[in-house]
C-alpha cells in the first residue's frame, strides 16, 4: 500500500515592486544628466539678470510693460474664475483667449504666472526660455550622433545667441519665448524623421502645440513657410498618416487658442506696411550673424531702423566658417536631415528679407500687416548650429584622419595637442556671444513716482483711465491695481470700433481742456477727469443717468435709479457671448458697438456676464489631445496604418 504525500511547493521569494522614481531614476543616463545640467547653469549665467526675483525689477526692453499685459489673464482667473475669459483691462475689452499677441497660453506661462505672479513669472520664464532653446540644439546633436562637446558647444551658442537675447531690447519676451519653442519643435521632428514612430508624432505634435501658444504671430507664421519643406524632404520617410497624426495633436492642443482666434479672426485688424520698410535686404542681413557691435544695430546702416530687436542674430565667426566647413562634408546618413536645416534656415532668411510678402501683398492686401517679418530670420539659428555642430564633430573626428593621410607624421604626433587648441576658438565663440548678449539682458526698477501717479488714476468703480498714452512701463502696473485702460497698447485692434473715452486723463503736456475738471498738475504730467465719460449710465429722453457699478472681467454688476425710462449703456465692446439680465431676469442686448440693454424706470440692477462657446470647445479639444497623446503612448504597441 503506497501512501500519497502532499508536497507544498513554497512560491519563490519576490523582490519587492519597485516605486515608478526608482525605475526613472535606472533610465537616467548619468553623462546626459550631466550635460542637460551644465546647459541649465549656462542658461542661468546668461539670464542672471532676470533671476532677481523683485517684482519691482523688471526687464529693461520699452514695451516690456504691455508685452505681459495679457498674462493678468491668470491673475484674473484666480479673482474670479470664468470670467477671466474676458480681458476687460484695455480698450473697450475683448475675448481673453483670442489675443493675437499674448504668450498667455503657453503652460510656461500659466505655471509661472501662477507660482511666481506676472513680473516674476516672466523673468523665469525667460530663463527656462534659453534653456530650452539649448536643450532644442543639444537635442538635434543628440539625434544626428554627435559627440558630447559638439552638441554641448551648439547648445551653448543657441543659449546665449543674439537671435534671442537681442529681443529683449524691446522687451517683448514672446518672441524669445516662441523662438525656443519654435527651434525645441524643430528638435522633435528630427526625432519624428530619423524615427517614424506613433510616439515620435506625439512628440512632435506636442511641441508643435507648443510653438503655436507660445505668442506673437511672427514666429508661428515663419513656421508655416518652412514646414512644407519638411514634408518635402521626408514624404516617403514618414507615412501620411503619422504626419497628419502630428498635426492633429498640434491643432488639438492648440485649440483652446486656435478655435477663438478663428472665430473673431474677421474681426481682428493691424496696422499695415505694403512697403515693409522695416525689413533689410537679404545680403545684409546674413552679416548680422558675425556683427556683434551694439552701435551697429543702434544706427540706420545698411537699409534697416535702428531697433536692434528687429536684427539682433549675432553667434560669431566660429559657428560660420564651422557652417560652411560642414557643407563641403555633409554625411550619407542623415543628410537628408542636414539639406532640410540648410533649406529651412534659407527660408527663414527670405522671410525675414520680406520677399515673399511684398510678394503676396500685390494679390492679399491683408499680408502687408506682417509689418515685421526681419524677426523670421532667428528660426534660421538652430539649423544652422545643428549643420555648424556636424562640423565640429566632423572636425573632430574624421578631419583629422583625412589631415593625417597627407602628412602622417606631423598630424599623428601632435593631434592630442592640436586636439586641445581647438577648444580656444570654441570656448572664444562662447565669450563673445555671452558678452553680446549682456548688451540687452538688463533690467531697471520700477520708481514710486510711476506707482504715485497711477494712484492718483483710481477709481471707485470700473471706470476707463488712460496713464501717460505711449509709455509702455505703466501698463502692467496701472492693470494689476485693477485699472481699466483706455486706448491702451495693443499691436493690434478690432474693426470699426473706437476704444471707450477715458473718465480720467493723464498725459504730459496736455492741453487744457476747459470742459473738464483739472485734478493736478504733476511735474510735466497733467491729470483731468471728464465727468462725462461714465463707465455705465442710462440716457433718457430727458437726461443722462450715471449708475453704480462693479465687477471684474467678464461679470459685470449695474444699479441705476431713473425716473424715465431710457437705454443702458455700459462702455465695455459688445461680442457674442455676452448675456444680460435685469433684476434676475433675463433681457436681450440691443448694442452693436457696446454693451446696451433697455432701462425702464425705476430702480433695478443689471447683471452682464461673458459665456462663449468657443472657449468650452476649445478646451474640450485639448482634452481631446490629451487623451489621444496618452493612448498613443501607452506601451502597447499600437500602429495606425496597415
Amino acid at each position: 500500500m503506497r501512501i500519497a504525500r502532499t508536497v507544498i511547493v513554497e512560491p519563490p521569494l519576490q523582490a519587492p515592486a519597485e516605486s515608478p522614481l526608482v525605475r526613472v531614476s535606472k533610465r537616467i543616463h548619468l553623462p546626459i544628466l550631466f550635460e542637460l545640467i551644465l546647459l541649465a547653469l549656462w542658461a542661468a549665467w546668461i539670464g542672471r539678470e532676470y533671476l532677481d526675483l523683485n517684482p519691482l525689477r523688471v526687464p529693461a526692453g520699452r514695451e516690456f510693460g504691455s508685452a505681459i499685459a495679457s498674462n493678468h489673464l491668470w491673475t484674473q482667473f484666480a479673482k474670479c474664475g470664468w470670467c477671466a475669459v474676458w480681458n476687460g483691462s484695455q480698450r473697450g475689452g475683448y475675448p481673453a483667449f483670442a489675443d493675437v499677441q499674448g504668450s498667455m497660453l503657453h503652460p510656461l506661462v500659466i505655471l509661472g504666472t501662477l507660482v511666481f505672479g506676472v513680473i516674476n513669472g516672466v523673468k523665469i520664464t525667460l530663463v527656462l526660455s534659453l534653456l530650452m532653446a539649448g536643450v532644442a540644439q543639444w537635442w538635434i546633436g543628440r539625434e544626428v550622433g554627435l559627440g558630447w562637446p559638439s552638441r554641448i558647444w551648439s547648445a551653448g551658442i543657441a543659449i546665449a545667441g543674439g537671435h534671442l537675447t537681442g529681443r529683449m531690447d524691446l522687451g517683448v519676451y514672446g518672441v524669445v519665448l516662441s523662438t525656443a519653442a519654435a527651434s525645441l519643435m524643430f528638435a522633435a521632428l528630427v526625432r519624428f524623421a530619423i524615427k517614424p514612430t506613433s510616439r515620435n508624432a506625439v512628440l512632435a505634435g506636442i511641441f508643435a502645440a507648443s510653438a503655436i501658444l507660445s505668442g506673437q504671430g511672427y514666429i508661428q507664421i515663419g513656421l508655416i513657410g518652412i514646414l512644407p519643406f519638411y514634408a518635402i524632404f521626408f514624404w516617403n520617410r514618414i507615412h501620411p498618416k503619422q504626419l497628419l497624426l502630428a498635426a492633429l495633436i498640434a491643432l488639438l492642443l492648440s485649440g483652446p487658442f486656435l478655435i477663438p482666434f478663428l472665430h473673431y479672426s474677421p474681426q481682428i485688424t493691424k496696422w499695415q506696411d505694403p512697403s515693409f520698410e522695416s525689413t533689410q535686404p537679404l545680403s545684409y542681413a546674413v552679416l548680422n550673424l558675425v556683427i556683434d557691435d551694439p552701435w551697429y544695430y543702434y544706427s540706420g546702416i545698411m537699409s534697416k531702423f535702428p531697433y536692434p530687436y528687429l536684427y539682433t542674430l549675432y553667434i560669431g565667426w566660429v559657428p560660420m566658417v564651422l557652417f560652411l566647413y560642414a557643407l563641403y562634408h555633409l554625411p550619407r546618413s542623415n543628410r537628408r536631415i542636414f539639406l532640410f536645416m540648410l533649406a529651412g534656415a534659407g527660408c527663414a532668411f527670405l522671410q525675414g528679407s520680406g520677399f515673399p510678402f511684398k510678394f503676396l501683398s500685390e494679390t492679399w492686401p491683408q499680408i502687408a500687416g506682417i509689418r515685421h517679418p526681419a524677426q523670421i530670420a532667428g528660426l534660421a539659428i538652430p539649423m544652422i548650429l545643428g549643420i555648424s555642430a556636424y562640423g565640429l564633430d566632423h572636425l573632430m573626428t574624421a578631419g583629422w584622419q583625412s589631415l593625417a593621410t597627407l602628412f602622417p607624421g606631423i598630424i599623428q604626433r601632435s593631434m592630442p595637442l592640436i586636439k586641445w587648441l581647438l577648444f580656444f576658438p570654441i570656448l572664444y565663440s562662447l565669450q563673445s556671444c555671452m558678452i553680446f548678449t549682456m548688451n540687452w539682458t538688463k533690467t531697471l526698477y520700477l520708481r514710486d513716482e510711476l506707482f504715485l501717479l497711477l494712484e492718483k488714476l483710481k477709481t471707485s468703480d470700473l471706470q476707463w483711465v488712460n496713464p501717460p498714452f505711449g509709455e509702455h512701463i505703466y501698463v502692467e502696473p496701472a492693470i494689476a491695481m485693477g485699472m481699466k485702460l483706455s486706448p491702451g497698447i495693443l499691436t493690434w485692434d478690432w474693426k470699426d470700433r473706437t476704444p471707450p473715452e477715458a473718465f480720467i486723463v493723464a498725459e504730459r503736456k496736455l492741453p487744457i481742456n476747459y470742459d473738464s475738471l483739472l485734478i493736478e498738475d504733476i511735474s510735466e504730467i497733467r491729470i483731468q477727469k471728464n465727468e462725462t465719460a461714465a463707465y455705465a449710465q442710462v440716457k433718457t429722453e430727458k437726461d443722462v443717468v450715471p449708475c453704480v457699478v462693479s465687477g471684474s472681467g467678464g461679470e459685470i454688476a449695474v444699479t441705476c435709479s431713473t425716473e424715465n425710462k431710457g437705454i443702458l449703456i455700459v462702455q465695455e465692446n459688445m461680442f457674442g457671448g455676452w448675456n444680460a439680465w435685469i433684476d434676475g431676469r433675463s433681457t436681450d442686448l440691443i448694442g452693436t458697438d457696446r454693451l446696451a440693454v433697455y432701462a425702464p424706470r425705476g430702480t433695478h440692477e443689471y447683471r452682464f456676464r461673458y459665456i462663449p462657446w468657443d472657449v468650452p470647445l476649445g478646451l474640450a479639444c485639448y482634452v481631446v489631445g490629451m487623451l489621444l497623446c496618452l493612448w498613443l503612448w501607452m506601451p502597447v504597441r499600437r500602429t495606425i496604418y496597415q
